[in-house]
């Protein structure tokens, strides 16, 4: 799909020229209309731990009736909350049931295994048909210990996984999404490369203690001219629905289990989006410094810590 929309005028002439060549051309019967483009979608975004009592996939496809009671189009959960699975696999393939059912997209996060050696910090999307319509991998490994979460410890988690290596974006016929996961969201390079490639919708799943930034979901979509599903674990907080410019249209402030809704003016971001003159300015001949290796930190390295 295109970021902006576009709009065909014809003389009364011209468009009985063209209903009689559709009419030949199907054999007496005019085509269907075409679809209006959405002009509005409404998002839901989830803020929850595993429950294993309950079950994981189980508490996906519960929020997801909810969502679509609600008339989302689209819900997100937050990073790692199916665990260790197969894709394809049964967990899956019960959500992708649920999704074809209640045609309702979901993006939801687990640790995707390739084998014993080889797994991903995974972003599996769903869509409302029911199929696997992508995954993002992390690309930029969590670890280390505080106050400069640097050097990796080794022994954790993200330290072992394989790190992704690319930003793809996925149209869902209402808008097209970019999608990252947790600390990918502190390199600016993350959403504007995704929003450039056309995305309109940013996702940005966490499952972190402490609060997703609402500083940063408004920088991010302030500068990208993009909205934004943000998820956090509820051992966090900060779950938030947003858009350009800067707006926080819903937000789970506390820690603790909640689930927002939002609806997102796809006009008013597609209105902007095609007139930036952020976009249309850029220079991107002055901007090869961003793709060299850089060490800054060795400036510093005779400074006493």
């Amino acid at each position: 799909m295109t970021a902006s929309k576009s709009y065909m005028k014809f003389t009364p002439g011209a468009f009985l020229v063209l209903l009689a060549g559709c009419v030949h051309a199907s054999g007496g019967e005019a085509p269907a209309p075409l679809p209006e483009p959405a002009s509005t979608v409404k998002a839901a975004a989830v803020q929850i731990i595993p429950d294993h009592e309950i079950g994981v996939v189980r508490q996906v496809t519960n929020y997801m009736e909810r969502a679509a009671e609600d008339g989302a189009r689209i819900i997100v959960f937050p990073e790692y909350h199916l665990g260790h699975i197969k894709i394809p696999g049964p967990e899956t393939e019960e959500i992708s049931e649920y999704a074809s059912r209640l045609g309702i997209n979901v993006i939801v996060g687990c640790f995707e295994v390739e084998s014993d050696e080889i797994f991903y910090n995974t972003a599996l999307l769903i869509d409302e048909s029911g199929e696997i319509a992508g995954r993002y991998r992390k690309t930029h490994p969590a670890v280390g210990e505080p106050p400069y979460f640097w050097p990796a410890r080794g022994d954790e988690w993200e330290a072992r996984m394989t790190v992704g290596d690319s930003f793809p974006v996925f149209d869902l016929g209402f808008a097209t999404i970019g999608i990252f996961t947790c600390y990918d969201g502190y390199f600016p390079e993350v959403p504007n490369i995704l929003s450039l490639q056309g995305a309109e919708i940013l996702v940005w799943i966490n499952g972190r203690g402490g609060s997703v930034e609402d500083f940063m979901i408004r920088t991010m979509t302030y500068q990208t001219y993009t909205a934004m599903i943000a998820t956090n674990a509820s051992h966090g907080s900060g779950t938030a629905i947003a858009q350009f410019p800067a707006t926080i249209h819903a937000h789970a402030p506390t820690t603790d289990v909640d689930y927002i809704t939002a609806t997102i003016d796809l006009d008013h971001l597609r209105d902007y989006r095609k007139n930036s003159r952020v976009f249309h300015q850029r220079r991107p001949e002055l901007y090869t410094p961003l793709v060299k290796e850089w060490k800054p930190w060795k400036a510093y390295e005779d400074q006493q810590d």
